[in-house]
This record gives structure tokens, sequence and C-alpha cells, in this order.
């Protein structure tokens, strides 16, 4: 499934303000990035739960709401998005998750995808 643009460059300029914010275009777009993590070794349901607890409070101390990491346990990889809990996200934002889960002893290496569109344009 992909969510696609609603409305060309043409068609936004016909929307009124109400209208772009309801469909998040224009100067209300808020921005997101994919991050993706691989362990150096597998991790178990205790160590996993322990860790991902600490990943959402940095990520919250810094107003940020993550989804989809996960997975099958034993976990040697996971991915997720992670968006804004208001607005967007920041190159601010995006370098110090990766640099707070690099220092991180159990993570092997840290892939963070460049900021896009956090509404539409994702593939499933």
């Amino acid at each position: 499934m992909s969510r696609t643009q609603p409305t060309s460059r043409r068609c936004i300029r016909r929307l009124n303000t109400r209208q772009r914010k309801k469909l998040c275009v224009a100067e209300f777009q808020e921005l997101a990035f994919e991050l993706a993590l691989v362990f150096k070794s597998p991790v178990d349901d205790t160590a996993y739960e322990q860790f991902i607890h600490a990943f959402i409070d940095f990520a919250e101390t810094r107003h940020l709401a993550l989804s989809a990491f996960g997975g099958r346990l034993p976990i040697e990889k996971t991915d997720g998005l992670v968006t804004a809990q208001r607005g967007s996200t920041s190159e601010e934002d995006r370098s110090a998750l990766s640099a707070w889960l690099q220092a991180r002893a159990e993570v092997a290496s840290v892939t963070a995808g460049p900021l896009r569109d956090g509404w539409y344009g994702w593939d499933f």
C-alpha cells in the first residue's frame, strides 16, 4: 500500500489554510525519518525490554515518538519510524538519536534515513 501526495503543487495553491493544515501539506508538512539498527548479538526479552525503555525515554526527552521498533525474539535487528510529537523532526533529532544508539554497547550499527514527508510517499 502506498500513500501518495493528495494534491499537486497547482492544487495546493487553491486550498485554504484549514485544508492545507488538515492535509499536512505546504507550510504544514511534517517530516519524519526511518531508523534501522543491528544488535551485536541477538537480544532476548529482558535485555530488549530494558533497551527499548531507555530508547523511548531518550526519544521522549527530545519530544519524539517511535513506532514499529520490535521483532521476533531473539531480536537481531529492528527498524522503525521516528516522528515528532508535534510538528517535524530535525537533522539535530536524527543526529542525536543516531549518536545515542551508536554509544550503546549492545548496538552494532545504526542507519538513519533522510528526513522525508511523514504523511505521504511511504510504501508498506
